[in-house]
């Protein structure tokens, strides 16, 4: 069962990282409603939290209506397990210089809600990923014994890796690479950047390479 807690203490917020992604759901005084991305500016603890306009047809239509509107936020944190935080508040306003923002109200209570069960590392390891007959190679910047991400010099196709089986190979310095199989989770594409998110099949990462991936971050740090 997921663990969900409940905080009324602003230092939660902390555990955003600023320019996170952020999903929200607004809900305008006019009843109309809408989804969209958006991404963390930062946050005067208590008072306000401010992330970018998004860039969304239906919040442009309904842009006039946005302050006093209801707002669901989402984002992930920096934790090793990468927990859910959200909380709901309301629009205080649009900003427009020196670039369009919105600026929301601080939450009077934040839940965070761990989705993984394991610990995740920070690493950069090279990695080659084949997505059906696709070929792609990128950074692995965290993993653990469940899944890892994978960061790529380019703004991909949600459409096309989403849920999609992939086979990731990791490039070490000193030992043979390790293969692992899984599917993709998670994809967060930008404009020159993408992240993928991969969740490994159960049981495939084996104890021993576990243990050599864990041996290999030590050395990166020492290096």
């Amino acid at each position: 069962m997921t663990d969900v807690s409940l905080s009324t203490d602003q230092n939660v917020l902390n555990k955003m990282d600023i320019g996170a992604r952020v999903i929200i759901e607004i809900t305008c005084p006019n009843g109309q409603s809408a989804q969209a991305s958006s991404t963390l500016i930062g946050f005067k603890k208590g008072q306000y939290v401010f992330i970018e306009y998004p860039i969304s047809p239906p919040l442009e239509f309904n842009k006039i209506y946005l302050e006093g509107a209801e707002v669901t936020f989402r984002s992930i944190t920096n934790t090793t397990h990468r927990d859910v935080i959200a909380f709901r508040t309301q629009v205080h306003s649009v900003i427009y210089r020196p670039m369009e923002m919105i600026c929301l109200h601080a939450p009077k209570s934040i839940s965070m809600r761990q989705i993984r069960t394991h610990q995740r590392l920070e690493t950069k390891f090279s990695c080659n990923l084949a997505v059906g007959s696709h070929n792609l190679t990128g950074v692995m910047t965290d993993f653990s014994v469940g899944g890892c991400a994978v960061s790529l010099p380019a703004k991909l196709n949600s459409n096309n890796l989403l849920n999609q089986k992939v086979s990731v190979s990791i490039e070490l310095e000193t030992v043979a690479p390790i293969t692992v199989t899984g599917e993709i989770k998670n994809v967060d594409a930008k404009e020159k950047q993408s992240k993928l998110g991969v969740m490994f099949d159960s049981g495939n990462m084996s104890e021993s390479d576990l243990q050599t991936l864990h041996h290999q971050c030590i050395l990166k740090g020492w290096s």
